[in-house]
């Protein structure tokens, strides 16, 4: 019965027959998954990792890498989570990552993390000062004796805020207390009344800023000064920032802060394989990559291979290829 049916078949498909065959006994290349912790989902580091799996799953075809994003409250607990294998990629703080890489700062007590890897240097990320419209805050000694919000216990952010409050010599009784809000909601009080200041580290433009300004009418408030100068030849992972005019309603001037880095970074462990494909991808399409936010825009390759926390992944010692025109 095969065999008249077989007959049937026209000419060049019975020739193929035997080709066929052999494709189809061949082994599926195996599909590998990368995961990258980022951040909120109204943050800048969401949609950066948005970016980089998105560039990645377009050319999946041709390098068999799959990447996926996980919202995260921020850079401590994506090192966290990466040293429990439970993502591939992290996008941390600077400042989170010298403390984690050196065992000091929130890693007091603990041994250094000597197997964290770069692979690049992104945005910046301002440290901001945001205050409510009816606090009288017009500058940074004026958050002294008020309701300031310094960032979640265990976050980037508290840790970059106390960073400030020991260049000014201030404690957790310089200000008044607050009332406890949810930690997913702790701006609102900037609207409702609560809050008089509030810290957020944030490449900008930043989504919840610009709902805070809008909705809520709060202000930008400049982080300047003779502390700040002495801060910045300190610790040389914080470095001169500056948030553009006209990025919010009701800011029509530039603000002077200080800033960090947003780094990518993974284990020593991740295959130099999977990192290089990460590395091809981006620099060979990094034009594509810096259209796809705002706070992407000014950066160049140069940049993102600059000087990092810790040392470079082996995946990103080969030279890179030839940027696309």
């Amino acid at each position: 019965m095969f065999q008249r049916v077989l007959h049937l078949l026209p000419i060049r498909l019975r020739r193929a027959l035997p080709w066929l065959a052999a494709t189809l006994a061949l082994p599926l290349q195996a599909a590998t998954y990368l995961t990258i912790g980022t951040g909120p989902l109204n943050g800048v580091y969401y949609p950066t990792g948005g970016a980089i799996c998105r560039l990645l799953n377009e050319e999946s075809g041709s390098h068999g890498l799959h990447c996926s994003v996980q919202s995260t409250s921020g850079s401590l607990a994506n090192l966290k989570a990466l040293a429990q294998g439970n993502i591939q990629l992290a996008l941390v703080q600077s400042d989170v990552l010298h403390h984690a890489a050196h065992g000091t700062g929130p890693f007091q007590g603990q041994p250094p993390a000597d197997q964290l890897r770069s692979l690049y240097r992104l945005h910046q990320e301002s440290l901001t000062l945001l205050a409510s419209a009816t606090s009288n805050i017009n500058t940074l000694a004026d958050i002294e004796g008020k309701r300031v919000d310094l960032g979640n216990p265990g976050s980037g952010e508290r840790v970059t805020s106390q960073a400030l409050l020991d260049a000014m010599g201030w404690q957790a009784k310089s200000f008044a207390p607050l009332i406890p809000a949810a930690a997913n909601n702790r701006l609102e009080g900037l609207c409702d009344g609560t809050l008089d200041a509030a810290f957020v580290v944030a490449g900008h433009p930043n989504q919840a800023i610009g709902d805070l300004t809008g909705r809520c009418k709060a202000r930008l408030i400049p982080i300047e000064g003779e502390q700040i100068d002495r801060l910045l030849k300190q610790h040389p992972y914080y470095q001169r920032g500056r948030i553009g005019a006209n990025l919010y309603p009701g800011q029509t001037s530039g603000i002077n802060t200080f800033a960090v880095t947003a780094e990518l970074v993974a284990l020593a462990s991740l295959p130099d394989s999977e990192v290089r494909t990460v590395r091809d991808v981006l620099s060979g399409r990094l034009k594509q990559f810096t259209r796809l936010h705002p706070a992407l825009t000014q950066l160049t390759l140069e940049g993102m291979l600059g000087e990092a926390e810790v040392p470079r992944h082996a995946g990103m010692a080969d030279a890179p290829p030839t940027l696309l025109p």
